[in-house]
């Protein structure tokens, strides 16, 4: 009982454990941040050492960001963002690097999501009329189908 008692104890304490997680582009040791030289870096210098960028803009290949995060969770919490770093690399039309920029997670902006939702058609059922709704169906067989076999709807 005592073995049962500190296994159920051991497990409940791994669950409060904090995870930490690195997302996007991960510097490479000794590096300190990302670097080019304005006016002599060209996009095939950058993308040789940096590599592919985590993003593009779709109508525009004048800027490429680098994108990292770190993040925390604990147990049943909400996963937090401890860290992030933005490199922006501009490209001037010769394609040479024009500026950089860098944002952290402090130049960041909280976006309010629309909770909105869209109405759909039919009715919405109650979790009794769910659970009671399928009784009397042939297993299967979608509802309206012909159990016969013609192919033909039931009308």
């Amino acid at each position: 009982m005592r073995t049962l008692l500190l296994l159920a104890l051991t497990l409940s304490l791994t669950a409060c454990v904090s995870t930490r997680a690195r997302h996007g582009y991960v510097i490479e040791r000794g590096e300190d941040s990302l670097q080019a030289e304005v006016g002599i870096d060209t996009r095939e210098s950058v993308l040789a050492r940096y590599g592919e960028p985590s993003v593009r803009p779709a109508m525009s290949n004048d800027v490429w960001y680098y994108v990292s995060s770190a993040t925390n969770s604990r147990a049943f919490y909400e996963t937090q963002t401890t860290q992030r770093q933005v490199v922006a690399f501009n490209f001037d039309d010769e394609g040479r690097v024009a500026s950089i920029d860098n944002y952290t997670l402090a130049d960041g902006r909280d976006v309010n999501i629309v909770g909105r939702e869209t109405p759909t058609r039919g009715k919405e059922l109650s979790f009794l009329e769910q659970l009671i709704g399928g009784v009397g169906q042939m297993p299967g067989i979608p509802q309206g189908a012909d159990p016969g076999g013609t192919g033909a709807p039931d009308r």
